[in-house]
């Protein structure tokens, strides 16, 4: 047993709590407090985050933080138990894999975050679930994890699924969670530091930004995905910035 496999316990459980608690901090320190009027022009909504909001968002954030680390301990179940598809010999695939392996699980996320995303705005499951994350219409670091507890188990429950259908050593595992916590925090961030023409070239037209999540946030429908619009694109639910 190497020094992986004997602490991977460890590394599914905590590392998306503990991600998510750095990555959600240090943009709201940078972005709210410490260099708050040097970025102010770059704001996506003139309207300032109220105290009350990121009260707010820390109690449910608290919630799925408890939720993210049972379903990391999942994980190393699945892998202890011999249902996933988790390798510990970095070889066993090969280097080009491995690569290709972050490629798949982004992949594979933002399929089943747009889908999962569009099932939580159906009537019923809106009112009932996610308007709990849509009471923040004007999105913080925070927001990120302001999850109904049903909604934080839906979004969790990616981990265990991805790993019993896509081989993966936890070293791709941890570069593609170090990606999924930072565009989740950076599309709530509520700033956007790109500007237009860079978002509209044609090599950067299938990337999400924060700006076309903070629209989702503001009107309540449309930019559904999280890492690219092209599951948005595909359904026709891509709205463009014109709106903002």
């Amino acid at each position: 047993m190497n020094f992986i496999e004997k602490y991977f316990w460890i590394f599914s459980t905590f590392l998306v709590p503990f991600l998510y608690l750095v990555v959600a901090t240090a943009f709201y320190f940078v972005l709210y407090v410490w260099k708050n009027k040097q970025f102010n022009k770059s704001k996506t909504q003139a309207a300032q985050v109220e105290v009350s909001q990121i009260n707010r968002e820390l109690i449910y954030g608290i919630g799925s933080l408890i939720i993210f680390a049972a379903m990391g301990f999942t994980v190393f179940l699945l892998y202890h138990y011999g249902y996933s598809r988790v390798y510990m010999n970095s070889w066993q695939y090969g280097i080009v894999y491995f690569f290709l392996s972050v490629v798949l699980m982004i992949l594979f996320h933002d399929m089943y975050f747009y889908w999962t995303h569009r099932l939580l705005h159906l009537p019923g499951w809106y009112q009932r679930i996610h308007s709990v994350h849509h009471l923040s219409s004007n999105p913080s670091p925070f927001t990120s994890l302001a999850f109904h507890p049903v909604e934080a188990i839906i979004q969790a429950a990616v981990l265990p699924l991805m790993i019993v259908i896509i081989p993966a050593h936890p070293f791709a595992i941890f570069v593609f969670l170090i990606y999924m916590v930072y565009k989740n925090v950076r599309g709530h961030a509520g700033y956007e530091f790109t500007n237009t023409a860079l978002r509209q070239n044609k090599l950067n037209q299938l990337h999400s930004y924060a700006i076309h999540h903070n629209q989702h946030h503001l009107y309540g429908s449309h930019n559904y995905g999280l890492y690219f619009t092209i599951w948005d694109r595909l359904m026709k639910t891509f709205r463009k910035e014109e709106g903002l």
